[in-house]
């Protein structure tokens, strides 16, 4: 009974993009009915959770889903198929789950905009898409839902799209995400050029040479860093901040950002033969980590400040990626998607009441927005590893995952693990400078600001209760048993062997992890808790030019302009000349010469005298004997 509905879990985001997007554009009349857009939006997105959610209550063993013959090129068949098995069940919860609380805030926060049904459409269309990617059992169909989220994404960053800073950054974030999808593609068409086959579960069994499986997973890897917002690829995210808050909630905690550290779990195979590719993967998490949390710490935006979180976050994930531990960065993809879900949300219902997204015309917001104020400061505590909160065992198995491959003689994975620990500070003191800035002390904004509706406060609650309990579910062996390692994810992802820690290594790291979270709060207490925006301010000053730099993002998109952008220019300035010059005037006028040219000989060979006549036949007769002769 189960299985038979799972095609409908999968079908009706489809369905619902399909019946919102030309409802509002054949329509116009429906329109003006907002709610109506979102309820149905929602309670799609809700239908599909619950579906997956009982399949998660039934599951016994994995499940396929099969629809038709997709591509047939004899002697290749592939089938439109989904493989349900308990990775790809998991991530559909996350997805449908968060995403179902996420179309919810949005009926409040989009209530008084006039293309909501484009919204709603585009909302349900990537939840689709994201069920695509994670439930697909071939590489090209796991491809087609990986172009989906993109696409979609392009439309909902670019949702004001009249505004041109919007409408830009949609267009870089497509970009980008094309350069790392250019190596998903290459790695697809090599593996099956060394197997003949797309399947995922075919291609477990097979045996890379070393330089096959090297050269494969860092194209993989390239196509993860453009989806996850990874050092080179990952400036598209902040800018992706132009669209609506839900959306940058979607994009940024359960669903896009998260689908590359997916991949790299979903390939375990092929990164696990290739210990070089974990070690770059790992060093360019760790890399990414440290870069955007330095950044986040003198940003003023509060959605800025969030967004260089994920990417910082991210790269927590693609670290534990890289030291083998593919359930431990899977958990905290889980555990993620509920603080960042709950902190975009809290921005937004910030943003919705103040009109602004400058925290310095915040403050003292947790009095009058109280929901939005202590389930902020959750996900703060969370996202800093506070226990018990869930933040806390996620961001815990990380670092004692690098430390055990440090303690295994890798050298490289305890600076990683020594660097992770310098970020866990990082995020506690940014968040709690954000924070602290915007929910405390005094306002210094205008207007009057006023608690979100509770279509808008109710995802919070949840979310905020998700974000204290959920972290139970991966208990370190010092406390208990994590039950999804041991119990479920263990029978689709299959890690490396890894050290075991003793109990007492491993107090030493929890009680170190908790003094590093504890610290970075204290300061951004000791720093803004009490003087408030003056403490910033004077910070500012005594960082001078770093701090320039800091709020200037290191001005890598300046950079990248400088290297890839200017000379294209360059060369798009030549071509044009050429064009315009040599081939827009100079062809016409050289083609109009030699017709004129060739005309007058024509016209001087017509002599009107017989025997000339006769000696062109004859000459063009030797002509084509020689031509058939030299043939």
């Amino acid at each position: 009974m189960v299985a038979q509905l799972l095609p409908l879990a999968i079908g009706l985001p489809l369905l619902g993009a399909g019946v919102l997007g030309l409802g509002g554009l054949w329509f116009p009349g429906l329109r003006s009915q907002r709610n109506l857009f979102g309820t149905v939006a929602t309670g799609i997105v809700l239908a599909s959770f619950a579906i997956f959610l009982l399949t998660f209550l039934n599951y016994t063993a994995p499940l396929q889903v099969q629809a038709w013959d997709w591509i047939v090129i004899e002697p290749m068949r592939l089938s439109l198929r989904f493989e349900i098995d308990t990775l790809s069940l998991w991530m559909a919860l996350v997805v449908t789950g968060i995403g179902a609380l996420i179309h919810l805030y949005s009926i409040g926060y989009m209530a008084e905009e006039a293309g909501s049904w484009r919204y709603f459409a585009f909302l349900n269309l990537f939840i689709f898409s994201m069920l695509v990617l994670v439930l697909a059992d071939s590489l090209p169909l796991l491809f087609l839902g990986w172009e989906g989220v993109g696409a979609c994404s392009y439309f909902l960053i670019g949702y004001w799209f009249s505004e041109e800073a919007n409408a830009r950054a949609a267009q870089k974030a497509f970009i980008m995400n094309r350069i790392g999808d250019l190596g998903l593609l290459m790695g697809m068409i090599w593996l099956y050029a060394e197997t003949g086959t797309f399947d995922i579960a075919l291609l477990k069994g097979y045996i890379f040479p070393a330089d096959t499986a090297t050269g494969i997973a860092l194209l993989l890897f390239l196509a993860a860093t453009g989806k996850s917002a990874q050092i080179p690829l990952y400036t598209w995210l902040p800018d992706a901040m132009a669209g609506p808050t839900p959306v940058s909630a979607l994009i940024h905690a359960a669903t896009m950002v998260t689908a590359g550290v997916y991949l790299v779990a979903r390939m375990d195979f092929l990164f696990t033969s290739t210990p070089e590719t974990l070690l770059l993967v790992s060093g360019i998490g760790t890399a990414t980590a440290l870069l955007a949390g330095l950044i986040a710490t003198r940003q003023y935006d509060i959605k800025k400040i969030l967004a260089y979180s994920t990417v910082s976050q991210l790269g927590f994930m693609f670290a534990a990626a890289g030291a083998g531990a593919y359930m431990t960065a899977i958990f905290h993809v889980f555990t993620h998607a509920f603080f960042k879900a709950l902190l975009f949300l809290g921005s937004g219902s910030v943003i919705h009441a103040t009109g602004t997204q400058d925290i310095r015309e915040m403050g003292g917001l947790r009095r009058i927005m109280p929901i939005t104020g202590w389930t902020f400061w959750i996900g703060t505590l969370a996202i800093a590893g506070i226990p018990p909160l869930s933040g806390f065992f996620s961001k815990d198995e990380i670092l004692a995952a690098l430390y055990a491959r440090g303690s295994a003689g890798e050298t490289l994975y305890f600076i990683f693990w020594a660097t992770l620990l310098l970020v866990a500070f990082l995020t506690a003191f940014y968040m709690g400078r954000l924070t602290w800035l915007t929910f405390e002390g005094e306002y210094r904004g205008k207007g009057t600001p006023h608690e979100s509706p509770t279509v808008m406060t109710l995802p919070l609650i949840i979310l905020g209760v998700g974000s204290v309990l959920v972290g139970l579910l991966g208990l370190p062996p010092l406390i208990g048993t994590s039950w999804l390692r041991e119990h479920w994810l263990i029978q689709s992802i299959k890690e490396p062997s890894l050290p075991l820690l003793s109990h007492t290594s491993e107090a030493v790291l929890l009680i170190i992890s908790v003094i590093i979270a504890t610290a970075g709060l204290g300061a951004a207490w000791l720093l803004f808790g009490r003087e408030s925006l003056s403490a910033d301010e004077r910070l500012s000053n005594q960082l001078g030019s770093f701090h320039e730099l800091l709020n200037a993002q290191l001005r890598i998109d300046r950079l990248y302009e400088k290297i890839f952008l200017q000379p294209y220019y360059v060369i798009a300035d030549f071509a044009k000349d050429v064009w315009t010059t040599w081939i827009g005037r100079g062809a016409p006028q050289l083609i109009a010469m030699v017709f004129e040219t060739a005309g007058r000989l024509f016209t001087r060979m017509q002599v009107g005298y017989l025997p000339a006549y006769v000696l062109y036949l004859a000459v063009a007769g030797l002509l084509m004997i020689v031509w058939v002769l030299w043939l």
